[in-house]
């Protein structure tokens, strides 16, 4: 064991190295920058008995840019196309120019945390997504650990970047309201509906097949999305417990009904080049529906009421403008309205394809309000004496 002070450098001077191998493949080993000679004993301890359990130093050359290209394509047969690509770009547009060059045995949780810090100070990531950048990079480096590419894992000692949730955009029943009437003679109509009256992800209700409606009992069973890329139509869900069946009150299923008349009619008038996926929401054509114009038709139809509301306000009317949130809220709108009708926090979960009913968690800034409610409801059966009267007078107990 070799552990030497540079006098030259004033801290973290302590270094050691180490020569392994026999005759031509005999290599020298040197880690610098331990703060005292204790530090640089016990990483070359550490150095050395991971070298006799099978410490792979070639390995460890390897650049990090190639390693995560040989992780993501491991991680292809396991997750579904959309999260692939979601972990692609924050790869390779966000690690990579960062850590990409460096060796697998350079990278240091130093790096890692600059990394972090440049993109929290940037802004150029939600947390949310500065999160799954950290998962990234936490779990290919556990993976090279693990196959003694590396010594340990960097990552581990990086704390998790903390995410400040959003704040969440609804509508109220009567904005809802409104949309749907200025909606209605659409073409788009029922994508709307479902979004409000079932809470329904885009990607489900962009794949929803006739064969997936029960008209008899009400009820659509989700079995197949349509990717966020609107190309291709994955079987499932975005989550095992998104497979589900979801009841649909008597207004929308009379719709559902109209809609699928009106996309027979289109198929039998466009028979010749009509390609059926048996989808329900889609274009003339038969093929699947691009998000993207799902989100321009939405803008554009919240465009178009608040243009009739300005005009409203321009003849002496006090009334908001509509808010202009995005479709994904339409499903946290559908939660407010079952949180205000005191639904069962089980039986949202299911109808909303969550796991677990954590989930609601994010609501709970909502949920105050709907206290206020309960407790004014409490007082008018509770104060009340049994022919009807009130038992109080100027709020307090007669």
């Amino acid at each position: 064991m070799t552990v030497i002070k540079d006098k030259n450098v004033k801290k973290n001077a302590w270094y050691f190295v180490i020569e392994v191998g026999d005759g031509k493949n005999r290599k020298r080993i040197k880690r610098r920058g331990f703060r005292i000679r204790q530090d640089a004993l016990d990483a070359e301890r550490e150095l050395l008995n991971e070298l006799k359990k099978g410490l792979d130093l070639n390995a460890s050359k390897t650049l990090y840019r190639d390693f995560m290209q040989d992780y993501l394509r491991d991680k292809k047969a396991k997750i579904k196309q959309q999260t692939l690509d979601t972990y692609t770009f924050l790869v390779n547009k966000h690690i990579l120019p960062t850590l990409g060059d460096l060796q697998l045995g350079e990278i240091k949780p130093r790096h890692i945390q600059n990394l972090y810090n440049d993109i929290l100070e940037s802004g150029r990531l939600s947390g949310e997504n500065l999160q799954k950048v950290h998962t990234l990079i936490n779990e290919s480096l556990k993976k090279a650990a693990g196959w003694d590419m590396i010594i340990k894992n960097p990552a581990a000692v990086v704390d998790r970047p903390k995410a400040t949730p959003k704040e969440m955009m609804y509508w109220t029943d009567e904005e809802s309201h409104l949309f749907l009437e200025a909606a209605r003679g659409d073409n788009l109509f029922c994508a709307f509906l479902l979004a409000i009256t079932t809470g329904m992800r885009q990607g489900e209700i962009l794949g929803l097949r006739y064969q997936d409606i029960d008209f008899k009992n009400r009820t659509i069973s989700v079995r197949q999305v349509l990717n966020h890329n609107g190309k291709s139509i994955e079987p499932g869900a975005k989550t095992a417990s998104g497979v589900r069946a979801i009841g649909i009150d008597k207004v929308t299923s009379i719709e559902l009904e109209k809609l699928s008349h009106r996309v027979k009619e289109e198929k039998m008038k466009n028979r010749d080049i009509y390609q059926d996926n048996g989808l329900l929401i889609c274009t003339s054509l038969g093929t699947p529906l691009s998000p993207r114009n799902l989100n321009r038709s939405f803008y554009r139809i919240i465009e178009k009421v608040n243009v009739g509301l300005e005009q409203r306000r321009a003849i002496g009317e006090q009334i908001e403008p509509l808010k202009k949130i995005r479709f994904h809220d339409l499903r946290h709108t559908h939660v407010v309205m079952l949180l205000k009708m005191r639904e069962n926090s089980k039986r949202i979960a299911e109808r909303m394809g969550w796991s677990s009913i954590k989930m609601l968690d994010r609501y709970s800034h909502i949920t105050p309000h709907m206290q206020q409610e309960t407790a004014d409801a409490f007082g008018e059966m509770f104060f009340s004496a049994p022919d009807g009267t009130k038992n109080i007078k100027n709020n307090a107990l007669v």
